[in-house]
Formats: C-alpha cells, sequence, structure tokens
C-alpha cells in the first residue's frame, strides 16, 4: 500500500452502480478492491481502474457467504492493505406483486440485500474500529424509504438497511468509524427485473 493510501472494497462490483463507485474512488486515489460474485464483470472493472491509472485487486465475493466474505476481506487487505473503505453495493431483486412470492424467494431478497451487507459489515468493522478510522458505505434504495410496487420484500430489506446503518453509526462514532445510505432510485438500478401487472383476459361472450 503506497504511503497515505486508502484501501475500499466495492461489493457488486462488477457492474452499473458498483463499477461506477469503483472508478470514482480510484479517481481520488483510493486502491480499490472490486469484489463480485461474477468474476468476469469485476475483472472488466479492475481492467477499467487500471486504464485510468489506479490500482484495483478482483476478489470473488458471494455475500450470503459468511466464509467467502472473510476470504475475500483478507485477499483485499494481503494484495492491497487493511480495508479502511467498504461500499456493501452488492444487491438483487425480482420484480413481482407480493402475493406471486413464496418463502424461497423473500429468503433471497434478505440474504442477498441485507443479510449480504450485515455480513460484510461485520467481517470489516474490527480492524477500522481497532485502527480508528473506517468509512461504510450502505447502498439502500427510495423503496426503503417509500415503498414500491412489486418489491415488497426488497423494499423491507432496504429499509433494514438503513435502520442497521444508523444503528450502526451510533455504535462506533467513538472510534473514528462512520456509516451512511445512498438511496438511489429504481432507474439508477440494475438488480431489478421488469414486470407487467397482470390483466384479466377479457370475458369471452357468446351468442346462443
Amino acid at each position: 500500500m503506497a504511503e497515505g493510501e486508502r484501501v475500499a472494497l466495492v461489493t457488486g462490483g462488477g457492474s452499473g452502480i458498483g463499477r461506477a463507485i469503483a472508478l470514482a474512488l480510484a479517481a481520488v486515489g483510493r486502491a480499490v478492491a472490486v469484489a463480485d460474485v461474477r468474476i468476469e464483470g469485476a475483472e472488466q472493472t479492475a481492467e477499467a481502474v487500471a486504464a485510468h491509472g489506479g490500482r484495483a485487486l478482483t476478489v470473488e465475493v458471494d455475500v450470503t457467504d459468511t466464509g467467502s466474505v472473510a476470504a475475500g476481506l483478507a485477499g483485499a487487505a494481503d494484495a492491497l492493505g487493511p480495508v479502511d473503505i467498504v461500499v456493501n453495493n452488492a444487491g438483487w431483486d425480482e420484480l413481482r406483486p407480493f402475493l406471486d412470492t413464496d418463502e424461497a424467494f423473500w429468503e433471497r431478497i434478505v440474504a442477498i440485500n441485507f443479510l449480504g451487507a450485515v455480513r460484510v459489515t461485520h467481517a470489516a468493522l474490527p480492524g477500522m474500529v481497532e485502527r480508528g478510522f473506517g468509512r461504510v458505505v450502505n447502498i439502500g434504495s427510495d423503496a426503503g424509504r417509500v415503498g414500491s410496487s412489486g418489491e415488497a420484500v426488497y423494499s423491507g430489506a432496504k429499509g433494514g438497511v438503513i435502520a442497521f446503518t444508523k444503528t450502526v453509526a451510533r455504535e462506533v462514532a467513538r472510534s473514528g468509524v462512520t456509516a451512511n445510505t445512498v438511496c438511489p432510485g429504481r432507474r439508477a438500478r440494475r438488480c431489478s427485473r421488469p414486470w407487467r401487472p397482470r390483466t384479466r383476459p377479457a370475458a369471452s361472450s357468446s351468442t346462443r
């Protein structure tokens, strides 16, 4: 690690908002660990960072797996230095009316969008507190603030992210660590798949 250089880890950094965040962090002199379950996308982001003169590393991380999260953070620290900035951006959704969803769908939404941020934060925070510096940025959603049709469970998960972040911020404020949430609108997100409300078929008529 270069003197004075901070290391950032961005989950879901292989595309969309995550890639833009990684590039923005590199532009202000941060070394970036691009973490994603899709390693090809992460590599493309790292190449884009390098093309602009930045330092980047790709780490394959599944935010639904505690062991994968720990290994990703350890790999980033070994290669770049202690991780002082974490951006929890990884997310997934599929637009469906709530009554068309089931428990397996709910569990996946929560595991990625809420517990993913919890896992990464829990793994990164002890080192930040010990060093007396850290920045946790959780990507929430407008859906978590005001709700969003077709995203009932996703909205609940993102509402949880907002409350979780506020609580963490309170607990670690005196340790030189901050925690904040950024809430993009749906147009800025790429993790949601389109859904159109179902329409009832027109009633058939017959003449007797």
